[in-house]
C-alpha cells in the first residue's frame, strides 16, 4: 500500500487565545496556494507585499503581476502574518504573545524562557543563541 503524502496547507496566526476569539475575528491565516507560494489572508482580504489589504481575487482574475505582489515564501508569509496580527489584536492582547528568546551563553536552561518546559538533556544548558 502506498504511503499517503501529508503536508500543512494552512497556519492560523492570532495574538488572541482561541477560547477568547472563537469566531476568529482577529485571526490571520497563511494558506498554501501552490508552487511554493503562500497567501496571507484576513477573512476575504489578501495582504500585498506593500502591506495593503486587497480583495482576494478569483482564480480567473489573478494575473501574474498580482500574484507576484500577493504571494510569498512560507517564512515571509508567516512573518507578515505575525506583524499584521499584532496590528489587529485588541489593545489588551498586544505585546502578550511575544516568542520567548533564549538566554544562550551557557545559561542554565531552567532559567531560560525559551527552554522552559522543554527538558533539555544534561547538562541542562540553554542551547540557543543569545538575543541580538
Amino acid at each position: 500500500m502506498a504511503e499517503p503524502y501529508v503536508r500543512p496547507t494552512r497556519y492560523d496566526v492570532n495574538l488572541v487565545p482561541e477560547n477568547a476569539d472563537p469566531g476568529g475575528a482577529y485571526a490571520i491565516t497563511v494558506e498554501y496556494r501552490g508552487d511554493n507560494r503562500w497567501a496571507v489572508l484576513r477573512h476575504t482580504l489578501c495582504l500585498s507585499a506593500s502591506g495593503q489589504w486587497d480583495r482576494e481575487r478569483n482564480t480567473s482574475e489573478r494575473e501574474e503581476e498580482w500574484l507576484d505582489t500577493h504571494r510569498f515564501d512560507l517564512d515571509t508569509a508567516l512573518r507578515l502574518a505575525e506583524e499584521q496580527a499584532s496590528d489587529i489584536a485588541p489593545v489588551k492582547w498586544r505585546g502578550k504573545a511575544r516568542k520567548p528568546e533564549h538566554l544562550g551563553n551557557g545559561a542554565n536552561a531552567e532559567d531560560c524562557p525559551a527552554c522552559h518546559g522543554t527538558n533539555p538533556p544534561y547538562p541542562f544548558i540553554c542551547p540557543g543563541p543569545a538575543p541580538r
